[in-house]
């Protein structure tokens, strides 16, 4: 009998212990306010008298889980913060539908984290999109790029079109990469190369840059002289 009432202690300690992880994990990161929040893709943007609805995904290419949202509502200005998190990702999407109530009129809506503002929604236009993953983006400025690479630790991948159909857009294309969970595993930046190649297979551009989580989306051009130029 006692050895049934001391396995049911341990069953219980242990399910609360459990517990307390599992609600510390999913709310306890709101003691860190907008230190603890991450970046999001958004989709769209509604504001009205009393709310601001918003819509959005997480932007990386590895499933992290919705927590929640962290906000604070300053002089006509609604900032707001997302977290994310990996232990979630295996029964939760990363896919967000929230309403957040506001105090007074809204005249901005800034997605805010440790490192950044982004203005997401304003009076005078309204929604702004937010819908690009966290990674790398490249914009070709030559005319006789064939196919680019991006290569680090052990990760070639890059972009190859037959049809030229992204490569002579003339706008950025994202590098179909996992740098940015690299990034975050590591806690450090992660060194890479880009490598631009002409038909004959001949490399004409080609130069070394290091990514970092906090910044959660570098854009790198390719100039018609063969440099690779970071900024947008």
């Amino acid at each position: 009998m006692k050895a049934v009432k001391r396995t049911l202690t341990v069953l219980a300690v242990l399910a609360v212990v459990l517990l307390a992880i599992f609600l510390g994990g999913r709310y306890g990161w709101k003691l860190g306010g907008f230190r603890a929040c991450h970046g999001a893709g958004i989709t769209s943007v509604e504001v009205s008298a009393d709310s601001v609805h918003i819509k959005g995904f997480y932007p990386g290419s590895f499933p992290e889980g919705f927590c929640g949202y962290y906000s604070e509502e300053w002089d006509g200005k609604l900032y707001v913060g997302f977290r994310f998190s990996a232990v979630f990702g295996f029964f939760e999407t990363g896919d967000f539908d929230i309403e957040i109530p506001t105090k007074g009129e809204v005249s901005e809506v800034i997605l805010k984290t440790n490192m950044v503002e982004t203005t997401i929604w304003n009076r005078s236009i309204g929604s702004i999109n937010q819908s690009e993953q966290y990674g790398v983006y490249v914009k070709l400025e030559r005319n006789d790029a064939d196919a680019v690479s991006m290569s680090y630790d052990g990760f070639s991948g890059g972009v190859s079109c037959a049809d030229y159909t992204v490569m002579d857009s003339g706008e950025y294309f994202f590098m179909d990469n996992d740098i940015m969970m690299v990034s975050k595993d590591r806690e450090a930046s992660v060194p890479f190369t880009i490598t631009v190649k002409n038909a004959d297979g001949n490399t004409v551009a080609s130069d070394n840059f290091s990514f970092d989580a906090s910044m959660e989306r570098m854009y790198l051009t390719v100039t018609a002289g063969g440099e690779i130029i970071e900024g947008k």
